[in-house]
């Protein structure tokens, strides 16, 4: 009899994302979205992490169960709904009369809150895995401000 190698609980998308970021905290969307991509289909990202990006762009979970502690340059970028702060552009003239835009990190480094933190460990005991200490976010936190 072969072994098998696949888990004998099924994640979901998000709960995928609040583990593997409370293990290896600091990384792109880009990075997590990857990971994602393989654990639910088996092979790599065809496209190099950029689907299901809904989940980092969604105000249910960003700044809630997760936020950005990118540092470095702001880039301006226009959007519908964004869940950093937005501003209207008056100057576009007549042809763009209400074109929104927001600013975020030209790289982002995405942590959990205290909040995803603990929805990670509840995933951990679905899993039988051990619970992480809240002193473990906070040290990560620390280790990346140190950078």
């Amino acid at each position: 009899m072969k072994p098998i190698n696949h888990p004998r609980v099924k994640l979901k998308g998000i709960e995928y994302l609040l583990l593997v970021i409370q293990s290896d905290p600091g990384k792109s969307q880009r990075h997590y979205l990857r990971r994602l991509y393989q654990y639910k289909h088996g092979v790599p990202s065809h496209n190099n992490g950029g689907t299901n990006n809904g989940y980092f762009t969604s105000d249910s979970y960003r700044n809630v169960l997760w936020y950005d502690a990118g540092q470095g340059t702001q880039v301006r970028y226009g959007c519908n709904k964004s869940v950093n702060s937005v501003f209207l552009n008056t100057s576009c003239g007549n042809r763009y009369p209400h074109y929104w835009y927001a600013y975020k990190t030209n790289r982002c480094e995405m942590f959990l809150t205290e909040d995803g933190w603990e929805r990670a460990n509840n995933i951990r005991q679905k899993l039988g895995l051990e619970r992480l200490s809240l002193r473990e976010l906070y040290r990560s936190i620390e280790i990346h401000a140190n950078e």
